[in-house]
């Protein structure tokens, strides 16, 4: 297996954010943000808003996890929906980073071809809150 073309990249800023549960494997908190994405390879064209919500589980340290869903509107009218799941590393003194897997789901003709494609989706934090990132979807082959 190896990464494809880029199908988009964007960059976003959080919403609000709540924690559920604290316990002793960590926190847990749901939180919403959304992305200006910009289609390039396959996705050419395919600009619009990604808006995601998400649960993530944060230990004291060392990584955490999450899962999201979400929903890219197209500039044409378009929509696909999107499940993920999602792993982050924390480093003191680094902005944290991400990594997940997600697949989507639409029954737009224009973006039929995603509904078997499964993408790898890098994020990079641009302060150490996640208020602000870098977002770039990859197709996986």
């Amino acid at each position: 297996m190896a990464i494809g073309e880029k199908l988009w990249e964007g960059k976003g800023k959080s919403g609000p954010g709540f924690i559920k549960d604290i316990s002793m494997e960590g926190v847990t908190s749901l939180y919403t943000w959304t992305a200006q994405m910009k289609g390039m390879g396959k996705a050419m064209g395919v600009d619009g808003n990604l808006n995601v919500t998400g649960m993530s589980m944060s230990p004291p340290k060392g990584l955490a996890w999450s899962k999201s869903q979400g929903m890219l509107m197209t500039m044409k009218g378009d929509m696909a929906v999107v499940k993920g799941h999602d792993i982050m590393k924390m480093t003191m003194g680094k902005n944290p980073t991400a990594v997940g897997i997600w697949s989507f789901m639409t029954m737009s003709e224009n973006l039929a071809w995603l509904n078997d494609t499964i993408t790898l989706v890098t994020f990079e934090a641009l302060d150490p809150m996640w208020t602000e990132i870098n977002v770039a979807i990859w197709e996986w082959k």
